[in-house]
């Protein structure tokens, strides 16, 4: 950054101050040279209300500013003593340390805009070719990063995306899998329904056994043996009685 004494230099040779101001400034300037910054800045302040064009004290102010790292009031009191000046050279410094501040609050692009006006002004200055070079690479710095970051939130957003089409497929999976399960029945239940003893014959089958007949109950059992014990009666008279037609008659005398 630009010292508070290359400036002084070139304003005592060609500016006249009223002893007020003059007094206030060089308060400020003993104690900025004290780096007690806060009473430099009280004192360059005081200097500012006793002179209507006060660039000195503006520029001073901003510099006491800048050095208790109040980057927004410094900017704007840099900005306001490069407009208040048409000595080239003092605009020059000025620009120099408003890129300064910029490059502290990471205003990369204000910051490169700066040292470039200041290095209109005074081309020959290597401490601004520095500090622009140094602007320059940080941007690339930032810009590099501010990619990797988009990069990165863009694959995270991916694999997100992935991992949620993924739990979406799963559960239509199982919910395909429990409706075909629900809807599907096994072969001998489809058969069985309201029989359970449908599979019987094809059990028995299997087995290599005859096809049971139907259960009766028991009194019809004995009816049926009653009615074919009483069949068996009537067939064996029938039969007593035709064998009893077919014997031949005797006679009491013969032919």
């Amino acid at each position: 950054m630009k010292t508070i004494s290359s400036l002084l230099c070139i304003l005592v040779a060609t500016m006249a101050w009223s002893q007020g101001y003059r007094s206030e400034v060089s308060k400020g300037n003993n104690a900025y040279a004290d780096e007690n910054y806060a009473d430099a800045e009280v004192a360059y302040r005081k200097s500012l209300e006793e002179n209507e064009r006060p660039v000195e004290g503006t520029y001073n102010l901003a510099n006491s500013l800048y050095k208790q790292e109040r980057w927004e009031e410094a900017e704007a009191q840099y900005k306001k003593s490069s407009a208040l000046t048409e000595n080239t050279e003092v605009r020059a410094k000025a620009l120099h340390n408003l890129g300064n501040t910029y490059r502290e609050q990471k205003k990369l692009k204000e910051a490169i805009d700066a040292y470039k006006q200041s290095l209109k002004l005074n081309p020959k200055d290597n401490e601004t070719r520095y500090n622009l070079a140094k602007a320059l690479k940080e941007q690339q710095q930032q810009q590099q990063q501010q990619n990797q970051q988009n990069q990165d939130q863009k694959q995270d957003q991916q694999n997100k995306d992935q991992k949620d089409q993924d739990k979406k497929d799963q559960q239509n999976q199982e919910n395909q899998q429990q409706g075909d399960n629900k809807d599907e029945k096994k072969p001998d239940q489809q058969q069985n329904d309201g029989d359970p003893n449908k599979d019987q014959p094809d059990q028995d089958q299997q087995k290599g056994q005859a096809p049971r007949p139907d259960k009766i109950s028991r009194e019809d059992a004995q009816r049926l043996l009653q009615a074919l014990s009483r069949e068996e009666q009537q067939l064996q008279k029938k039969l007593n009685e035709e064998k009893i037609k077919s014997k031949p008659i005797k006679t009491d005398k013969d032919w």
